[in-house]
């Protein structure tokens, strides 16, 4: 959920390699029992049980216990109940759980949503102890001044207002002490539950439990380096350089550290709050606020993975400022073209497009059985609800995203984690919006970008990169076919293959092989560079016999293979 380019380990990956066994897994038995103990407070106790006996094997008891407590009709409440009393861990992941509309039950996902990452600040003499050690003096030796109240406080770090030597109103994000250690050992945990739940219930495969607390695992361990966080601000800062409307804070990288960020005081109002306290007029707000996402999504490919309220601050003149940059989300320009087509087919109401694009982006149990036809019939009858004769003004697109990626599910289908981000602030925003100006719509305000991206999906200079890359693929594909070819005949007849095969024609078939290949080689290349041609036919301003010059050299390589490959057929061979 954070950036896919990014390759620091994990922690229980970096320190357990993997969840290899449970006494490994489990090392702080005392923290086991805690959250054992907790988990029976709240209903939970078969799986608390388990978690406090890590050698006992389940049984189809367990199984039937566990399911029952996890099917009872306020496990909602329930569930938000652990995840408060268990702290720090397990509020962030509860935080992300609540953005899974296609794994998660709406009823725990409501409950998820009320989960607070605010909790009692540390003492002044805690944080000064921290600021002292990050940044080798004492607080009042780096800072003008710094209020020892804390201006705001969450699981991991909380935020005190300063002031810079040089008169800059500044705000300083200081990590609490002695927090990895708990995190780790909840994290050890959280991987063994997930396996256990796995176990007992294999139904739970599509969730892939394992895989959603690995996700995690790795999310946090980045947000605990605020390294990662003020790289986040600083991009965000590049890219928004010269979009009105908007303010991104400034990182002081002289005064911050792996824990400790400084960046520049955003002072605002929540989005959802801030209407009697604005100026300028709020129907001009709306619209700058859906902008901003979909630059992220559309021209950026790099978006703010937690856009809440809190995080969405109104100044009185209509400014928008932007804070808290732990999670953010990374799109391919695959991905981008996906989530436009998903656009597109919303505004034409083209039910075969949405239908087909949300079937090929998600992720499918290997060997499972897929009924296409019956997925499109349920997605075009989810369409007929959320948009069927309706203004484009009038759909909802935040609850038409939901109801189809959680739909999807039903058909063991899930949602790739980038695209689900994506979809929650699509959500998010668009419900901000309405907040300020009911009669917002969302689809209209993306146009100008669906028509940007549209015009450079179809740019001849898109199409030519995209031919030269398709080219040299088939180049590099075929050109190792009559080696692994050869390899495999040649394995073949030394019996290294599992099916063997004896024949004296051997040797003759294997040259047939080669020829066939390169065969086929001459004449895909001969077509691809045609086509290459024919797209570049228009590029650029210069003409050469009425042709660009990239199509007259694309067109003269595809004679040469031509004549290559006539030359093959009449030869007879290579």
């Amino acid at each position: 959920m954070q950036e896919s380019d990014d390759t620091k380990p994990s922690f229980a990956y970096r320190l357990l390699g993997g969840v290899k066994g449970v006494r490994t897994t489990l090392k702080d038995l005392g923290r086991a029992r805690e959250i054992s103990a907790v988990l029976g407070r709240h209903g939970f106790g078969a799986l608390g049980a388990l978690l406090t006996k890590p050698d006992k094997k389940p049984t189809s008891i367990d199984a039937t216990e566990t399911l029952r407590e996890m099917t009872r009709p306020d496990r909602g409440q329930r569930v938000l109940r652990v995840f408060e009393e268990l702290g720090p861990t397990f509020i962030k992941f509860g935080q992300i759980l609540s953005t899974r509309h296609d794994i998660v039950p709406p009823d725990i996902i409501e409950a998820l949503q009320n989960l607070q990452d605010a909790v009692p600040p540390m003492p002044w003499t805690e944080a000064e102890k921290v600021l002292t050690k990050e940044l080798g003096k004492p607080p009042l030796e780096v800072f003008q001044s710094i209020e020892t109240e804390a201006l705001a406080s969450a699981s991991i770090a909380q935020v005190h207002r300063a002031i810079l030597p040089n008169g800059r109103e500044v705000v300083v994000k200081i990590q609490r002490p002695n927090i990895v250690p708990q995190i780790r050992s909840d994290i050890h945990i959280l991987h063994f539950i997930a396996a256990r739940l796995l176990g007992i219930m294999p139904e739970l495969e599509l969730m892939d439990p394992v895989g959603i607390v690995r996700e995690f695992d790795r999310a946090l361990s980045l947000e605990l380096d605020f390294h990662h966080e003020a790289n986040h601000i600083r991009r965000f800062r590049e890219n928004f350089e010269d979009f009105p409307g908007v303010v991104i804070p400034r990182v002081y990288g002289d005064f911050s550290t792996q824990r400790v960020l400084t960046m520049t005081y955003i002072r605002g109002y929540k989005a959802t709050e801030a209407g009697p306290h604005v100026h300028a007029d709020v129907q001009d707000i709306a619209p700058v606020m859906m902008r901003i996402l979909l630059k992220m999504i559309f021209e950026d490919g790099y978006f703010h993975g937690d856009l809440h309220p809190g995080n969405v601050l109104i100044q009185p003149d209509g400014t928008i400022g932007l804070i808290d940059f732990g999670l953010v989300g990374k799109l391919t320009e695959r991905q981008r073209h996906n989530i436009l087509d998903i656009l597109i087919g919303i505004s034409r109401k083209d039910y075969a497009l949405i239908a087909r694009v949300f079937y090929d982006i998600g992720i499918k149990i290997p060997g499972q059985r897929y009924n296409y036809q019956q997925f499109e019939d349920d997605v075009v009858a989810l369409m007929e609800t959320h948009i069927g004769e309706k203004n484009i003004s009038d759909i909802d697109v935040g609850a038409f995203f939901s109801d189809i990626v959680r739909g999807a599910i039903d058909h063991r289908i899930q949602m790739p984690p980038t695209y689900t981000m994506v979809f929650k602030a699509l959500m998010t925003v668009e419900g901000m919006g309405k907040s300020l100006a009911p009669d917002i719509n969302f689809v209209e305000e993306a146009t100008p970008f669906v028509r940007e991206m549209l015009l450079e999906r179809y740019s001849p200079t898109r199409i030519l990169r995209e031919g030269i890359s398709v080219a040299s693929t088939i180049t590099h594909f075929l050109r190792d076919v009559p080696g692994t070819v050869a390899q495999l005949l040649e394995d073949t007849a030394r019996g290294a293959l599992t099916i063997r095969v004896q024949s004296p024609e051997l040797s003759k078939m294997r040259r047939a092989q080669q020829d066939d290949a390169r065969l086929l080689s001459s004449a895909l290349m001969t077509i691809g560079f045609a086509a290459i041609a024919t797209f570049s036919w228009e590029l650029g301003p210069h003409r050469i016999l009425g042709m660009s010059p990239a199509a007259l050299i694309f067109y003269t390589l595809a004679f040469l293979f031509g004549i290559m490959h006539l030359w093959r057929i009449v030869r007879g061979r290579v």
